[in-house]
């Protein structure tokens, strides 16, 4: 939701091509805002979804690339699955408050803010605040790239281990979560 975020109220660096090395952390750092995890009560998927991505249209790729896309992350064809329209996710958004910089830019009141996110950016979410008190969950993989140590951390033990760089932590209240994420990094 971060990258969603900076990208639908352009907050991204204006770049065609992606950095040569990965750094989750020095991009999330240069980004005005960090996401707790965003959950729902009800989940649904819809029925997977087979699609093709033609690599030397899309990519423009050699052929030794080309001749490697039976396997791994080049595959050719691959499966998706969506969200149905309806389903409402909760979670926090830290950092400066994006709904009154987008009022400010528009010079109206902004409730909603849509971002595009997902493969492709294919998906679409409407981010809307709530005055419902909720619990959000962080993930401690993120904890511990901004030099955390989940793992002597009470408030950042693991409920949710789904993968190596997602793991959920407890349901805490949203003022202990900005606590923490604030020890993290300033915004």
């Amino acid at each position: 939701m971060s990258y969603a975020l900076a990208g639908a109220l352009g907050a991204l660096a204006p770049s065609a091509a992606l950095p040569q090395q990965k750094d989750y952390r020095r991009d999330l750092e240069a980004l005005p805002w960090l996401c707790s995890a965003f959950e729902t009560r009800n989940p649904r998927l819809m029925p997977a979804i087979g699609k093709r991505l033609n690599l030397d249209t899309e990519g423009g790729y050699p052929k030794k690339i080309m001749d490697a896309t039976g396997t791994g992350n080049l595959k050719t064809w691959f499966y998706i699955q969506e969200v149905p329209p309806g389903i409402r996710y909760y979670g926090a958004i830290f950092g400066p408050d994006p709904f009154r910089m987008a009022s400010k830019i528009e010079g109206r009141e902004v409730d909603e803010i849509i971002v595009r996110t997902g493969r492709h950016l294919g998906g679409i979410v409407s981010l809307t605040r709530t005055d419902k008190p909720i619990r959000i969950r962080l993930n401690a993989h993120t904890a511990h790239l901004f030099g955390a140590d989940p793992a002597q951390d009470p408030d950042m033990r693991v409920d949710v281990f789904a993968l190596y760089d997602i793991q959920l932590t407890h349901a805490m209240e949203l003022q202990q979560a900005a606590d923490i994420v604030g020890r993290w990094r300033t915004f």
